[in-house]
Formats: structure tokens, sequence, C-alpha cells
């Protein structure tokens, strides 16, 4: 009897350790690494200058998340964040910001904390991609194509300005005079700098470009943490 109940106590102290290891080669399956690129389709539009610090942000899933050839987060599974920072763009040149913060994941079981940093947020709508720093903060630049517009618009203005000044300053003694009326010194740098400051004062009143992501925008988050599946 003690043989038996001895042998007994060896197999189970046999077969145990190996079901361990079979439940942690189990757990590990279900764990996404950090690092892991996670592609979202945000459900909502935002703003840098319209979204407010605490609202929330609700995305999907956009493509399925798989390890091992196992997948872990299906295409379509809602992920939960909200807006940690909202900045306008300002002047002059300073673009807009907006903070995102991906904080849960909605499963079936409940949901699971997570830990990631937006690298890059794309809207087809806009045809425009915004990248992120390394904080995840998405920024909306310098905006070329306003500060183009203002360029322009400001040299017409001060190349008329320059013009008056100059044909105010017209001398018949002057030098390089066309049809015996030439420009005074005074009056050509005068109109130089009437037509340099007024380029100047456009650069100063051009805002940066505002962040703005429309419905179905495609956020691409990278883990910082692994994310374990229940």
């Amino acid at each position: 009897m003690v043989k038996r109940l001895i042998t007994l106590l060896g197999t189970i102290a046999l077969v145990c350790p190996a079901l361990g290891g079979q439940s942690s080669i189990q757990s590990s399956d279900l764990i996404i690494p950090e690092g892991t690129e996670i592609q979202l389709t945000l459900r909502d539009p935002l703003s840098s200058k319209l979204s407010e610090v605490g609202d929330e942000v609700l995305a999907t899933v956009r493509r399925d998340v798989v390890v091992n050839g196992r997948t872990l987060l299906p295409q379509g599974t809602e992920v939960v964040g909200r807006v940690t920072l909202a900045r306008p763009a300002r002047r002059p040149l300073k673009g807009g910001m907006l903070h995102l913060t991906f904080e849960r994941v909605r499963m079936e079981g409940g949901e699971q904390r997570l830990s990631a940093v937006i690298k890059s947020a794309s809207d087809f709508t806009r045809d425009e991609k915004v990248k992120a720093d390394s904080e995840g903060t998405l920024k909306g630049g310098a905006g070329g194509g306003q500060v183009l517009e203002n360029l322009t618009t400001a040299a017409a203005i001060g190349g008329i300005g320059a013009t008056i000044i100059i044909l105010a300053s017209a001398d018949r003694n002057s030098i390089g005079g066309l049809g015996g009326v030439g420009i005074s010194r005074g009056g050509a740098v005068a109109g130089a700098s009437v037509l340099g400051a007024s380029v100047i004062t456009g650069i100063f009143l051009t805002k940066g470009k505002e962040v703005r992501l429309d419905e179905g925008a495609i956020i691409r988050l990278k883990l910082e943490r692994p994310l374990a599946i229940e």
C-alpha cells in the first residue's frame, strides 16, 4: 500500500510540472509583445482647434493583430482613449498640437489596460499624414500653402507702397533715370524697406496648420508594454 502511494505521488510530481509548462506556453501565446504596431480607425472627427482635453476618443482595430499565427485582436475591436492635449495653431507659423492617449481595449470578457504611443495619423479624405513626436503628440506644422499665399499678398501690397514712395522720390538729377527722370537713392532704399517689411509682416501674420482628423482617419499605435489578452 505504501509503495503504491509513493508511486502515485511520484507520478503526480512528474505530471504537474509538465502541465504547468504547458499552461505557461499557452499564456505566453496570449500576449501581444511590446513594440507591436496596431492600426486603428477613428470613429469621430478630432481637431487641435475644436477638441477639448478630456474628450473621449473611440476607435476600432483596423486589421487583425496576429501573434504566432493566432489572432489576438480581431478587426473591429473597440479601443477607448481621450484627448490629453489640444492646442490651436498660433502666429507666427506655430502649428496646432493634438495628443491622444488610448488607454483601454474592450474585449468580450471585459476591458484590458493599454499602454501605447501614437506614431502617426493618416487622413485620406484630406490626403494628409501627420507625424507624431517621440511622446506621441501630433503636430500641424507651418502650413506652407498659407505662408506662400500671405507672402504673395503682402508682397503685392508692399509693392504698391514701395512704388508710391519711389515715384514720389523721382528726381531728374538722380542717377539711373529713364527719360531724364531718375530715382533718388533715399527713395530706392525707402521703397525696398517697405517691400521687405511687408513680406516680414506677412510671415508673422501667418498661423500654422491645425491638426484635423476626420472620421475614418487611420491611427498607428506602438505598444509601450506587452498587452495580455484574457
